[in-house]
């Protein structure tokens, strides 16, 4: 069957098409919920003794003082399985904030200690660094008053530590590690009270474990978008067509963005993934119609966009059956990531079929008949 080459007519009516979808699918990003990697929390996988549904698991949990939970059901051969997702408490965010900044504090009021001493055996002045120390120790009293306060809290007794700060640190660890303990056996503790089950795993993701996925993260993107930057600059060397490759690659992240927030898939390490990926394939597309106008389409750009286009498409439908099998592979065995995975990518290259071929190729076509205009008038001068 052969593509109707919308080229044809009055080719700039196309780019209203993706433009309205980019708009639409930017409403869709705001509504996008983090994951478990990047909010923090527990997830708990219980293998039931029976098959629930996720109403019938949220109703218990609520009785057992468990309101705010996300929950995904689904059966693991013979086995009824339920994923669990709580955040954490306010008490659980501020302690382990807490901590972290005690240790943090800790290790530079100890260098500050070692330079105060090194110092002073070389006969130098101290004023600086110790006012820095007092500092610091004014700091680290101040925190263990708070992580004294927050661990009675969530142990339900009163929780004790030496006032001596320079022998706090093993103290304060011991105590953390106590305290999560404890706030693992809660909510086991409450989840058992009201649900059976055969077996459970607990995974818990501490709040700045959270923020250094972040800041890895936000590094991959913005070496990412600069190596594709630099790339497809020195490719074609023209602003015009640089700048359409990457405004196609945005779209086709905004097209996959919105469809997370639309479908309710959380921002995971594997959506983030996914997004690259498809970075990746939105490149490769938007060059092939990129190269194959400017090197050799000056004379029919549209012809030479119709061109592309076929072998394109063709190229996109061979990743989405792809994709497709994996998602009906992720589908058959319950596993969330390939689902995510899937679900993203096959979204974004929709996106990117509309994208490259009514907004990359309408910005090339435009761009090359106005550089023949422009010659053709300088020649008849």
């Amino acid at each position: 069957m052969e593509l109707p080459n919308i080229y044809s007519g009055d080719y700039r009516r196309l780019a209203l098409v993706p433009i309205i979808l980019v708009l639409i699918a930017s409403y869709f990003i705001l509504q996008i919920e983090p994951g478990l990697e990047f909010k923090g929390g527990v997830l708990i996988t219980l293998e039931l003794d029976r098959e629930m549904s996720e109403g019938e698991i949220a109703s218990k949990l609520v009785e057992s003082g468990i309101s705010d939970a996300g929950i995904r059901t689904y059966a693991l051969g013979a086995s009824h399985i339920a994923e669990i997702e709580i955040g954490h408490s306010k008490e659980m965010v501020e302690l382990e904030s807490a901590y972290t900044d005690f240790l943090e504090t800790y290790d530079k009021y100890s260098k500050k200690q070692y330079e105060i001493l090194v110092l002073k055996g070389s006969n130098g002045t101290t004023t600086l660094q110790e006012r820095d120390a007092d500092q610091m120790k004014q700091h680290l009293v101040e925190l263990r008053s708070k992580i004294l306060t927050l661990s009675s809290t969530l142990l339900g007794r009163p929780a004790t530590l030496s006032e001596d700060v320079d022998a706090l640190k093993p103290e304060v660890e011991s105590m953390f590690t106590e305290v999560t303990a404890a706030y693992r056996n809660t909510i086991i503790s409450k989840i058992s009270s009201t649900l059976t089950y055969k077996s459970y795993s607990f995974k818990l993701i501490n709040p700045s474990l959270s923020e250094i996925f972040i800041g890895k993260i936000e590094w991959v993107l913005l070496i990412a978008a600069l190596l594709s930057i630099i790339t497809v600059f020195v490719i074609f060397r023209d602003i015009v067509p640089s700048a359409a490759v990457l405004i196609g690659a945005t779209c086709d992240v905004v097209f996959a963005l919105g469809a997370m927030g639309l479908f309710h898939i959380p921002l995971t390490l594997a959506a983030i993934a996914s997004i690259l990926m498809l970075v990746g394939f939105s490149l490769d597309t938007d060059i092939l119609l990129t190269v194959r106008i400017l090197k050799r389409g000056l004379n029919n750009p549209r012809g030479s966009a119709y061109e592309a286009m076929k072998t394109g498409i063709t190229m996109s439908f061979s990743a989405i059956l792809a994709f497709l099998a994996l998602f009906l592979v992720g589908q058959i065995t319950n596993v969330a990531i390939y689902q995510q995975i899937s679900q993203i990518v096959l979204a974004g290259l929709v996106g990117d079929i509309i994208a490259t071929w009514m907004l990359n190729a309408v910005i090339m076509i435009y761009h090359v008949e106005d550089m023949a205009h422009k010659s053709m008038g300088k020649v008849v001068i």
